[in-house]
């Protein structure tokens, strides 16, 4: 059931096979009977669009936040990036208010799939993706580009959805550190 409410091509095409068997009964047949099936075949599949739209499972909503922390990234806005951050999870927290002011910014988005598998117990959800980032240095002018993998966890507070934890298969507090240390040796 839960693919049928967050895949809406799915409900295109399972209605448009009611509605064509449907159809191809009532060309056979020209009866009231299969023409109301026609109908009834056409409001099943709008009905189910509409649900589809409608109900929001935990999947979508664990989307949804991932989605909102790349725009506060892209934006370059730290609080929208704070916004998606459970209060509880100060690690990251504090990577967000340390290596946001260091960069700019430049391009930042989810990279291909993000794969989702909300626990059963529906309060937690773990995001694995590959997202492209692409940042300059404030201080170095030196420009990067994270595409790795990623890892993020994900709790429910209430009815809200948000990240608690994430695991960077390449370490991005390392390469901020080195361009820290670079132009500290810099001479003036």
């Amino acid at each position: 059931m839960t693919l049928l409410l967050e895949s809406p091509s799915l409900v295109v095409a399972l209605g448009a096979l009611l509605i064509t068997a449907a159809g191809i009964f009532f060309a056979q047949s020209r009866s009231v009977g299969a023409l109301i099936a026609v109908g009834v075949a056409v409001l099943l599949t709008v009905g189910g669009l509409a649900v589809e739209r409608y109900v929001v499972t935990p999947g979508e909503a664990v989307r949804g936040v991932i989605g909102a922390l790349f725009d506060g990234i892209a934006a370059n806005s730290l609080p929208g990036v704070l916004k998606t951050i459970d209060p509880g999870a100060a690690e990251m927290q504090a990577d967000a208010n340390t290596l946001m002011p260091m960069f700019d910014v430049l391009q930042a988005g989810e990279g291909g799939g993000v794969d989702v598998v909300v626990d059963p117990s529906g309060d937690t959800a773990t995001a694995t993706l590959k997202p492209l980032i692409k940042v300059t240095h404030k201080g170095s002018g030196a420009t990067g580009v994270y595409f790795n993998g990623l890892e993020l966890r994900i709790v429910r507070r209430g009815e809200r959805w948000l990240i608690s934890g994430y695991t960077a298969e390449e370490d991005w507090r390392a390469g901020a550190r080195k361009q820290t240390r670079k132009i500290a040796r810099e001479p003036p």
